[in-house]
């Protein structure tokens, strides 16, 4: 089964779930709450495309090479421009903007494509919605430069924390500075492990007489850090694809239009297939289960036909029918509200948690149950409180003798979730937990499949 009809069957799963657990519908278990607001962040997460920032130095050719990839010339590119706030684009029928803050979610309607109207609100940022279908699986942030003493570098920050992945702009008159390595070194592990560095202006004669000469130097001081390097001179790469249609398909492929493309899809895919499996692997431990208890009492009370769910499809990619789990009473449910447990449905009995997943479990549940149940959370403490059980068992994974590849895996996964929950002590709001609480189910669900194919119990 392809990755789009597995990712459609879950969402189907999920919205189904979302609906019939619908506390207005008046039989539903109290416990059913922190699972439908699981289901919630679920179904988000995996309608979410993928997020890429595009990032460099003021002058580096952002905007130009943003305009190539959402097919328009939308963004102004003179000087003023930097004045501009951050940029999000993504895919909408119609061509508008609104102005945004980053502690509310209303945004406020701009009339026509008036970024001038747009920036005398002072807004942390501009939406703008473009009908290009590939901003349907990517969406797009412009940032503001680097080093530009017009532009705050706390706002490239701030949306790098929101990306997933980073296309770094160097100008190939002056590519790789150092002041670009030390910004770069200082973004999260994860935003470096998924990035393209793009050489802009590669079309400028000076630069096409010297291009072999500059992307040598370049894959030499900057190819450790990139997981591609791609030379593209954006203005005539779009003139090749206007609208984001390609009517020149050999000056695509020699501006580098072609070439970016390619390198976003090997990014962004394996991305969308980690979020398809999380969630795929948590609506199989925990929601599954908790639906074939509801069908169970309700087929007691003979209303099996109320609850009949979407067919659910498991990580292999095969659909599941109800027997495949064991029924979850409401009761035992309300007691384990959010852990993740391995089910035989054989057996109809539970598999054992290797001491060491049993560990991070028991450290994990009493907080994320903390997270779901408090009508007023001290957001801060509660990430801290993440931070400090991650920190905790990465350590422990470190000491683990013989480092198999399955524990550096898993020691990966942590070190990385660690930088993310770093920054997101810095975000206010509700999402903040909401990512939080996804991020430590994922950890747990690595967890269980590292300590079981490398059979590990605890450092020795």
């Amino acid at each position: 089964m392809k990755h789009s009809e597995i990712e459609q069957k879950q969402l189907s799963f999920l919205q189904d779930f979302i609906n019939k657990t619908d506390p207005d519908l008046g039989s539903i278990p109290k416990e059913a709450g922190p699972l439908r607001q699981l289901a919630r962040k679920l179904f988000n997460r995996l309608r979410t495309p993928v997020r890429f920032i595009v990032a460099g130095e003021f002058s580096a050719g952002k905007s130009t090479l943003t305009n190539m990839l959402v097919g328009k010339n939308l963004i102004p590119t003179s000087v003023l421009a930097s004045e501009l706030p951050p940029l999000l684009f993504r895919y909408g029928a119609t061509t508008q903007i609104a102005a945004g803050w980053w502690d509310q979610k209303k945004l406020i309607p701009v009339k026509g494509v008036d970024f001038d109207a747009a920036v005398k609100m002072d807004p942390d940022f501009i939406l703008v919605t473009t009908p290009n279908p590939f901003l349907k699986d990517i969406n797009i942030f412009d940032s503001p430069g680097t080093s530009d003493p017009l532009s705050d570098d706390s706002k490239m920050q701030h949306l790098v924390k929101s990306s997933e992945a980073t296309i770094w702009c160097t100008n190939a008159v002056q590519a790789w500075r150092e002041s670009e390595r030390y910004t770069w070194s200082s973004l999260p592990a994860i935003n470096r492990k998924n990035s393209i560095l793009a050489v802009t202006h590669t079309d400028l004669p000076a630069v096409k007489r010297g291009i072999d000469r500059v992307m040598a130097r370049v894959q030499k001081e900057a190819g450790e850090f990139f997981k591609t390097i791609v030379p593209v001179a954006a203005p005539k790469a779009s003139r090749a694809a206007p609208d984001g249609v390609i009517q020149d398909k050999e000056a695509w492929a020699e501006y580098g239009g072609e070439a970016i493309f390619t390198a976003i899809r090997e990014i962004a895919e394996p991305i969308r297939e980690k979020k398809l499996a999380d969630a795929t692997a948590i609506i199989e431990s925990q929601l599954v289960p908790f639906f074939e208890g509801l069908k169970h009492r309700d087929s007691a009370d003979g209303a099996e036909g109320n609850s009949k769910a979407a067919p659910v499809v498991s990580s292999k990619g095969k659909e599941m029918s109800g027997v495949e789990h064991t029924p979850v009473s409401a009761s035992k449910m309300s007691k384990q509200p959010l852990e993740l447990k391995a089910v035989d449905a054989k057996a109809q009995t539970e598999v054992p948690e290797p001491p060491l997943l049993a560990e991070w479990n028991s450290k994990t549940r009493d907080l994320i149950a903390t997270i779901e149940k408090s009508d007023d959370p001290d957001v801060s403490k509660l990430i801290q409180s993440s931070c400090d059980i991650v920190m905790e068992m990465t350590d422990t994974l470190t000491l683990i003798d013989p480092q198999t590849p399955e524990i550096e895996w898993v020691t990966t996964q942590f070190q990385e979730a660690l930088d993310q929950l770093f920054l997101m002590q810095l975000e206010t709001g509700e999402e903040p937990l909401e990512t939080t609480t996804l991020l430590l189910l994922q950890l747990s669900r690595d967890m269980e499949q590292a300590t079981t194919r490398a059979n590990i119990s605890r450092v020795s």
